[in-house]
């Protein structure tokens, strides 16, 4: 069972989400428009498909297969829609190079705007094989795939109507061990399909399967970690048009609990980050913050 967090971690939370409420008028991220985007644009999502560099430190246990439930409340949807939306999903390990997605979104009135009602909008699953960078062996590499769905009839501005398969292949690789400086590359593809609902993209969101490619650095520090990410998705490799959205995206990954350790299993993350996107919509530039929060069900060890 999990452990009930300390009051400090309840103090801290609740500061959290009074300082992303009070910030959350003055930026607007890529995904602010009256559609949705593919999870490409999540940092947190994006470092998840990486070898050795998910958000949180890899859970290790001597269990056969650990879990990890996590949440991520978007603070922004208090300003930008009638609905707040929260994903929360669980990653499990049945093997050490083998990990497990399932992710479920809902949403429910804020009251801050004119909706009403709430339920479920959208699940996520996927898988991914890994094998991780060691000190011997400084390259890493995964491939998974992902796929998601809306469920129900949720609003149209929390859907953009399609169901979105995404295949994936991602490398990184260790450049400077003595400033854990860290490269990365990722190529996905978005495959479309219809659903009964109405289409409603977002702001230069592709409207065709799509070919995206992903590079960047990563560097942590002490109490931080600093990525920037740049990126290029096109139609046309996969379909008769010929769209492009280019974008780059500096993000500050700040850890708001302790390291992790077999006495803390709640651990919560800060991304703040600013965002540069050039598409068919036109030029966009803005910040976002996301805050990210895990829970880990049993006791284990974390490593790099």
């Amino acid at each position: 069972m999990l452990s009930r967090p300390p009051p400090r971690i309840v103090r801290l939370s609740a500061w959290l989400v009074t300082l992303g409420l009070a910030v959350a008028p003055f930026g607007r991220a890529q995904s602010d428009g009256s559609g949705t985007t593919t999870e490409s644009w999540d940092i947190s999502d994006l470092l998840d498909r990486l070898p050795n560099m998910s958000p949180f430190r890899k859970l290790q246990d001597k269990s056969p297969f650990p879990v990890r439930y996590y949440a991520r409340p978007r603070l922004g949807d208090f300003f930008h829609r009638d609905y707040l939306r929260l994903p929360v999903g669980m990653r499990a390990k049945p093997a050490d190079e083998v990990e497990l997605l399932t992710e479920v979104e809902s949403y429910f009135t804020h009251g801050f705007g004119d909706g009403a009602g709430y339920g479920l909008s959208k699940v996520r699953v996927g898988g991914k094989y890994e094998k991780e960078m060691t000190i011997l062996h400084p390259f890493g590499w995964s491939v998974g795939t992902e796929a998601s769905t809306p469920v129900s009839r949720p609003p149209m501005e929390l859907t953009d109507g399609h169901r979105h398969v995404q295949p994936y292949f991602a490398v990184s690789k260790m450049l400077v061990p003595t400033y854990n400086l860290i490269a990365y590359s990722s190529i996905a593809a978005d495959f479309l399909s219809h659903t009964a609902l109405a289409p409603n993209f977002g702001r230069n969101q592709l409207h065709g399967n799509s070919v995206t490619l992903s590079s960047g650095l990563t560097r942590d520090f002490k109490r931080f970690r600093v990525a920037v990410t740049g990126t290029w998705s096109t139609t046309s490799l996969l379909t008769d048009e010929n769209r492009n959205v280019f974008a780059l995206r500096p993000d500050i990954l700040i850890p708001l609990t302790k390291t992790p350790s077999i006495l803390s299993r709640t651990h919560l993350l800060l991304i703040v980050g600013g965002r540069a996107v050039h598409g068919p919509d036109g030029t966009e530039l803005g910040v976002a913050g996301n805050l990210r929060i895990e829970f880990a069900v049993q006791s284990g060890r974390y490593s790099h």
